[in-house]
């Protein structure tokens, strides 16, 4: 059975170029490496068109070429469009190939993902792994009994059926590495703000789940707002694979909170060290899991830079986010992450629930009066699955006429509102200012200077302001009914 699983394009066609780096979507090869360990003679193949930067022309080729009997399209919420013409082209090519849909927007809107659309055959509803590896068993049956499946929606005589979702699984050391090695490494490397090396870099799951509650993430539709937790030994050993195999040396953790249980993340950087495996990496934290004596034992297993969701920097504005923290726990943070010598990354959102043109002033302010690296700039965008996506509807703010493609961070597309105060355009003018007030700054400026001394700050440098003139440059943003 040959399989094609696609990464749809994005920011080629609506988004911001090379704003978020290339990262590798791990979710095909923990599918695939599950699979195949499971199931004899399959052929599998990936095509990531976002970070290969290709249109359709060249996905609809290798359908054509490769003749896959599946179709499997990971869908964030911004690219759905994009995949249901990948749908649409694949069934022209061969109206018998069965398209799946999988990833957060077919998880937390499953039956509009699959009405909307004739073309898409399946939806995954949330952990993919073993729910696919039950419906390839299915598909390989002469009579296939796809109400056994739990996990998916499917079409049955020109209805849409709903099956039980699907338990995830408790122990994630049974599910095997990723299997890196279907991808085509040499596209993948880290975003401006969070690169830390020159090398390749692959993102690494050491946990899944939040336990955490923010108004504006979706984590908690697709992982119950329950965290699991890999071994150790798993872990290490998956990164050791990497270097050893691959010859990666940066790695991206993407668990939504690495430092949320101190020991166990000081049990995984111990046994980096102890492997002494020469990697870099980044990581995201919150600011209350924070202290010198991890932050030091990182520094020592490779750690070369933080990023917090400082979110605001107004009280009222990060209270209504649910983010359980405050402006002087973000700055103490800050400051132990730097006294250890490490660089910090912020990311801020503009136009929050409540939000004015005053605490956006505060967030800019507060912003500049951190000891940060680097910052990112977003408007807020109510994802489906959020609570913002609620007010937002409930607003008027999204319409059967929003386009998918305005949901995310950095677009070409006009901000979605949830607040009343701040129109879309005015939005963008705080985000440019945003921008400008933090990296036109005389002090950091001058601080920047000393990365000129290597190639490598020099290449970093440039890279980041490639990315800044793409923000800064756009005059307008397209309305959300073009």
């Amino acid at each position: 059975m040959k399989i094609l699983f696609i990464n749809p394009p994005y920011t080629s066609l609506a988004g911001i170029a090379e704003s978020a780096g290339h990262m590798m979507p791990l979710c095909f090869g923990y599918i695939t490496a599950y699979c195949k360990d499971r199931i004899e003679d399959l052929e599998i193949k990936i095509l990531d068109a976002e970070a290969k930067g290709i249109g359709f022309e060249e996905i609809q080729n290798t359908i054509y070429q490769y003749s896959p009997q599946l179709v499997g399209i990971t869908v964030p919420t911004p690219t759905l469009n994009y995949a249901y013409r990948i749908a649409h082209e694949a069934k022209k090519i061969n109206k018998k190939v069965n398209i799946v849909f999988g990833g957060i927007h077919p998880t937390v809107m499953p039956e509009k993902t699959i009405e909307d659309s004739r073309d898409v055959d399946f939806v995954v509803v949330g952990e993919g792994e073993e729910t696919m590896y039950r419906l390839l068993i299915e598909m390989r049956k002469s009579r296939p009994d796809y109400g056994n499946v739990e996990g998916i929606l499917f079409r049955s005589d020109n209805e849409i059926v709903k099956n039980p979702r699907r338990e995830l699984i408790e122990d994630l050391d049974t599910i095997p590495i990723p299997a890196r090695h279907l991808y085509e490494l040499e596209y993948y490397r880290s975003a401006p703000t969070k690169k830390v090396s020159n090398e390749l870099a692959t993102p690494i799951l050491t946990s899944r789940g939040c336990s955490h509650d923010c108004i504006h993430c979706p984590s908690k539709s697709i992982w119950r707002q329950k965290v699991r937790y890999r071994s150790t030994s798993n872990v290490v050993d998956e990164i050791q694979l990497c270097v050893e195999k691959y010859n990666f040396k940066e790695f991206n953790f993407f668990d939504d909170t690495f430092t949320l249980n101190k020991k166990r993340a000081m049990r995984i950087v111990e046994e980096i060290i102890n492997r002494k495996l020469n990697i870099y990496w980044i990581c995201f934290a919150r600011t209350n899991t924070i202290d010198r004596e991890l932050v030091e034992k990182m520094k020592e297993a490779g750690c070369r830079k933080i990023s917090f969701g400082l979110e605001s920097g107004n009280q009222k504005i990060l209270d209504k986010m649910r983010k359980r923290t405050t402006l002087e726990k973000g700055r103490s943070a800050v400051g132990i992450v730097r006294e250890a010598g490490i660089p910090v990354h912020g990311s801020f959102m503009l136009g929050n629930v409540g939000e004015t043109e005053d605490t956006i002033r505060d967030t800019i302010a507060y912003a500049t009066s951190l000891d940060l690296d680097n910052a990112t700039f977003f408007i807020t965008t109510p994802f489906p699955g959020t609570d913002l996506f609620k007010i937002a509807m409930e607003e008027g703010n999204i319409t059967k006429t929003t386009p998918w493609e305005a949901f995310a961070p950095l677009t070409d597309v006009s901000p979605i509102l949830v607040q009343k105060e701040i129109g879309p355009d005015r939005l963008v003018y705080w985000q440019k200012r945003a921008f400008r007030q933090f990296y036109l700054r005389p002090k950091y400026i001058k601080k920047k200077m000393k990365m000129l001394l290597s190639v490598q700050g020099v290449k970093n440098l440039l890279e980041g302001l490639r990315v800044f003139w793409r923000i800064m440059r756009k005059d307008r943003y397209k309305k959300n009914n073009e």
